[in-house]
């Protein structure tokens, strides 16, 4: 189970492409090594969503609110395989926000 708190972006060698065609060709690049992977529609979607901005659980609502005739556990269970999958290629960093990680506002206690 994916930890719906974490922030993933991304890493900056890696750029989605949509060439608009017919049926459409979607690819991720990497632009240091050359490595390309062609994607499906909803592949390219899910990864698109990885933008630093939001939340595992935040694209988790996102994906099941564009597809809504889908089986909630099919849904997530195919992007939970696509995260994984992805993760292994080492495409994502984490995004820990501008209080890394911390809670707004806090303070370390001094002598800790």
């Amino acid at each position: 189970m994916l930890e719906v708190d974490r922030i993933l972006q991304l890493k900056e060698e890696f750029i989605l492409y949509k060439l608009e065609v017919a049926e459409g060709m979607f690819w991720l690049f990497n632009i240091k090594n050359g490595d390309s992977f062609r994607l499906n529609e909803t592949s390219y979607y899910i990864l698109s969503l990885f933008d630093g901005n939001g939340s595992i659980g935040k694209i988790k609502k996102c994906i099941l609110d564009k597809y809504p005739d889908g089986d909630p556990d099919v849904v997530l269970e195919d992007f939970e395989e696509l995260i994984k999958r992805m993760k292994k290629k080492n495409i994502f960093k984490e995004i820990r926000g501008v209080n890394n990680g911390k809670k707004k506002g806090y303070k370390a206690r001094s002598g800790l």
